[in-house]
């Protein structure tokens, strides 16, 4: 195996060292780094050649998955900013299609027969879900990217919760779907981003509505402080998940079941933005639920914001 390294020094007079690859009887690769040095006697004459033999295969294994988990990774960033910036493209387009159909269905180009009402619907509706299929791609891209810088201000929990309560108000009365909260007085303030904040609350609270049952229902915001960190849970008395759909929640693009995802719609991406709005935070967030009779998401949130230094 070394006579190659010891002919080398032979030839030069001088230590010889190379890597090289045996392939053993089972296939399996072997590394070896082979370091040949000769030995002289007083004239400069060599004698012998000394051969030092170092199985170095593990970090030549470790090296390779290195150097595969950066090309991955730098693969999965190109991926993320593509992913953005065709999402800003077509949205601008995307807005005319909404605005403009939305004029129309008030009548503003003149009055509509039943039909082009009916068409104008489909138009506005249509485009109004792939905008907001766009925004989550968009939001999920910065993220994954690592665009996302949060801005934390000092924000009132309550406050926050029933400015989210307004925006989701008119969907839940469609759904016949009551809106409660439970607050402790103990947690009044957080250092958060308020815009992210309400985008994890309005995901989790869409989310109750959504799937609430056909009769309706309540969904009640309770939240409490746990030592320096605010725990906030939605909670509602929907359809439920069932325990071998729990582990698919948190995923991008995951639908929990075919006939769920027709029947109700949506991206499977609102839960995967969710968990990560939060964990930027430095947070966390879990799942509750029996099947049949509803849901609690729990996430939770530091009071304090974690300072970061600046560069």
């Amino acid at each position: 195996m070394c006579v190659l390294r010891g002919l080398e020094a032979l030839r030069t007079g001088e230590t010889a060292h190379r890597d090289i690859i045996m392939q053993l009887a089972n296939g399996e690769q072997k590394f070896f780094y082979i370091v040949a040095s000769p030995v002289k006697d007083d004239n400069g004459k060599i004698r012998q050649i000394n051969e030092i033999v170092i199985d170095i295969t593990e970090r030549k294994h470790a090296e390779e998955t290195r150097l595969e988990n950066e090309r991955l990774a730098a693969a999965d960033r190109a991926k993320s900013e593509f992913f953005a910036n065709m999402s800003h493209e077509l949205r601008t387009p995307l807005n005319s299609i909404i605005g403009f159909s939305e004029l129309m269905k008030q009548g503003t180009a003149g009055k509509l027969n039943e039909k082009q009402k009916h068409f104008i619907d489909n138009i506005f509706t249509s485009g109004t879900f792939l905008l907001s299929l766009i925004n989550d791609i968009l939001d999920l891209s910065k993220i994954e990217a690592g665009k996302i810088e949060l801005a934390p201000e000092k924000m009132s929990v309550p406050v926050t919760i029933k400015e989210t309560f307004s925006l989701i108000k008119e969907k839940a009365m469609k759904h016949n779907v009551v809106l409660n909260t439970e607050f402790d007085t103990e947690l009044e303030f957080i250092e958060a981003d308020k815009q992210r904040a309400k985008q994890i609350l309005f995901n989790l609270l869409s989310n109750a509505v959504k799937f609430s049952k056909e009769e309706g229902g309540t969904i009640t915001i309770t939240t409490k402080k746990e030592r320096d960190m605010a725990k906030i849970s939605v909670s509602d008395a929907g359809i439920g998940i069932k325990e071998e759909n729990m582990k698919k929640l948190f995923q991008k693009f995951e639908q929990l079941e075919s006939g769920i995802s027709q029947k109700y719609g949506g991206t499977g991406l609102g839960l995967a933005i969710t968990k990560q709005l939060v964990e930027l935070h430095g947070g966390k967030i879990r799942a509750e639920s029996k099947y049949g009779e509803g849901s609690t998401f729990t996430f939770m949130l530091p009071i304090e914001a974690e300072k970061k230094e600046k560069k």
